[in-house]
């Protein structure tokens, strides 16, 4: 069903958020599903996953994964008075897990067959919080951040977009 996700979580001052872009497998068309909460200060400030768009830029291939990886993704969030973004730049791969590389024997053959090519990525860097209010100034908090990558399926489809 899932064919990859970008996935993190954190704090960065007074704003906790959890962010996900899954993006579904070749039968359900990689039509994308968005996760998306920040609160301020302990309260709920946006969670309708219908006011986020998601983007990712500066993408490369991964030498060891062979998974595309944007080193720039956000989360922009945007109602009638506010627009939230959360931005990851990414400065270091900090863990990379072939999937295949678990299994051993038939299992790893018959794997290799199938073309299966799973792999989990993790990441740090920072994230930015940028908060503009309708005809007010832009507050923009930035802190550390880990996020993950996560492919459970061929990423070919990808190389369509542009």
């Amino acid at each position: 069903m899932v064919n990859n996700w970008y996935w993190g979580r954190g704090k960065a001052g007074p704003y906790t958020f959890i962010t996900a872009e899954i993006i579904s497998e070749k039968k359900y068309g990689y039509k994308p599903v968005t996760v998306f909460m920040l609160a301020q200060d302990g309260h709920v400030v946006a969670d309708d996953q219908s006011k986020v768009t998601f983007a990712k830029s500066d993408i490369h291939t991964d030498n060891e994964t062979g998974k595309p990886v944007a080193n720039v993704h956000s989360f922009t969030y945007t109602d009638e008075t506010d627009t939230y973004t959360l931005t990851y730049q990414r400065a270091n791969t900090i863990l990379r897990t072939h999937y295949i590389e678990s299994l051993h024997g038939l299992k790893k053959a018959a794997a290799r067959l199938l073309g299966f090519d799973g792999s989990y990525t993790r990441f740090s860097g920072t994230i930015d919080v940028a908060h503009h209010k309708s005809g007010g100034p832009t507050e923009t908090i930035s802190e550390p951040a880990i996020w993950e990558l996560m492919y459970f399926g061929k990423h070919g489809h990808e190389a369509k977009k542009s």
